[in-house]
């Protein structure tokens, strides 16, 4: 304890980190993720530097490689499954281009009735019906054309209808028998002693365009009259 007091001798080298026992700051260490082999060599200096007389349990070491284990597999699963959907995404949207200017079916209750041509559609039946009604309506919810399909088993029901109007005698529109080329609505009833129950629809309708967007999910086909799908909706293609 001496030395201390006495000025320095700027002639002297100064003390190097090594003579006065201390450690060189570290350089700015670079970032670097956690690889298998650093994590090995952490579990054996761990293993090393434990306690004698509290020493770490198998199932600890077991516990701790199988959580790395798991991180590193996790990451590699997700990746795979970004590549999964990139290759899905891909796959469904030249599927979806090659579609455009066909007609399909899908669900939906609008339909378009074409220039000298059919509104045409199928009705979806899960169980057989004693009495199966389609009813063609006008935007306003007017009855146009009342089709009876009468007794059906389960199964797709075919309908169609050209465009050939329900009048009256005494209607005062009785002279008009043909509804304008257009968009109409659609229903289907299974009457069960004179009581309705809405069946599921399926509508033929043209592929106008498709719309690709991101994930799986984002291919859409843009239809002339049922408004859009996605291809999983489509039952059918003509």
């Amino acid at each position: 304890m001496s030395g201390i007091g006495k000025s320095l001798d700027p002639t002297l080298t100064p003390p190097t980190y090594e003579e006065l026992g201390l450690a060189r700051p570290k350089e700015g260490l670079k970032e670097k993720n956690l690889g298998q082999d650093e994590f090995l060599s952490l579990m054996i200096a761990q293993m090393a530097n434990q306690d004698p007389m509290k020493p770490m349990e198998n199932g600890e070491f077991i516990s701790q490689m199988a959580q790395f284990s798991a991180a590193k597999g996790m990451k590699e699963i997700k990746d795979s499954f970004t590549s999964l959907a990139e290759a899905l995404q891909s796959s469904q949207a030249l599927q979806a281009s090659s579609m455009v200017g066909r007609t399909v079916m899908v669900p939906g209750n609008v339909g378009q009735l074409v220039e000298g041509g059919k509104l045409e559609g199928s009705v979806d039946l899960k169980t057989g019906a004693p009495e199966l009604v389609v009813s063609i309506l006008d935007d306003a919810g007017q009855l146009l054309k009342k089709i009876n399909l009468g007794r059906q088993q389960p199964g797709q029901i075919d309908f169609s209808w050209n465009g050939e109007i329900n009048r009256g005698v005494d209607s005062p529109d009785a002279a008009i028998q043909q509804a304008p080329p257009g968009k109409y609505n659609i229903r289907a009833d299974i009457m069960f002693n004179g009581k309705p129950e809405a069946a599921d629809i399926l509508i033929k309708d043209k592929v106008e365009s498709v719309s690709l967007g991101k994930g799986i999910k984002s291919v859409t086909l843009n239809l002339s009259a049922s408004g859009s799908a996605t291809l999983s909706q489509v039952k059918e293609i003509m």
